[in-house]
């Protein structure tokens, strides 16, 4: 299980959020919503990384295990954050590969072709990700997070710059992993539709 005991992030001394708590279960996604500014993105980067002035309030525990107050998630995680994030010096392919520094070439190579299938950028995988539109630039981002298979998916607005279309076969892509390896995603989002069907849904407040 994912569990979640009164977390709330501070910045400058003062809470950005009533406190939160919640589990989940293999497979599940929890989406966070609330109005702007309110902190949510400021969550999803203090699961994973220090960031001066902001702290980090609550416990975390994965799969029985305390969050380390040093390392947090980000062994355990991948995110596709609010902008893509993308290399120029590197190949779409190459772009997603750094994810899966830890497998072998061969098994990188499949993977990122399975994924630009699923994501609908077939054959694009030697192509400089910077002559892309911004969401094709998004899909790439989603798949490098993808790549790994992470225990923990942290998904801050990664539907947000695409079409109607697009954007619902990238939430199945996503949430069906989700689902297949019993992972844990968290959500940001300010579109109720982007949630996966029957998921929870928690609403920051100040």
């Amino acid at each position: 299980m994912l569990i979640f005991d009164d977390v709330f992030v501070r910045r400058a001394g003062s809470g950005l959020f009533r406190p939160v708590s919640f589990a989940l279960q293999p497979g599940e996604i929890m989406t966070l919503q609330g109005e702007s500014g309110l902190g949510k993105s400021t969550l999803l980067h203090a699961l994973i990384d220090q960031e001066p002035g902001v702290e980090f309030m609550g416990q975390v525990t994965l799969d029985g295990h305390r969050m380390d107050a040093d390392a947090r998630l980000s062994t355990e995680s991948q995110t596709v954050f609010q902008e893509p994030l993308l290399f120029p010096h590197l190949s779409i392919g190459a772009n997603i590969e750094l994810s899966m520094h830890q497998c072998a070439g061969i098994v990188r190579e499949a993977r990122v072709d399975q994924l630009l299938d699923q994501l609908g950028l077939q054959g694009m995988a030697t192509q400089d990700p910077f002559q892309l539109s911004r969401g094709q630039m998004m899909r790439v981002a989603v798949a490098r997070a993808l790549a790994p298979h992470p225990r923990v998916l942290l998904l801050d607005e990664p539907l947000s710059a695409l079409d109607t279309e697009t954007r619902e076969q990238v939430k199945q892509v996503i949430y069906e992993q989700v689902r297949h390896d019993g992972g844990y995603g968290i959500l940001v989002t300010h579109h109720s539709e982007d949630r996966p069907i029957g998921g929870d849904v928690m609403c920051l407040t100040r």
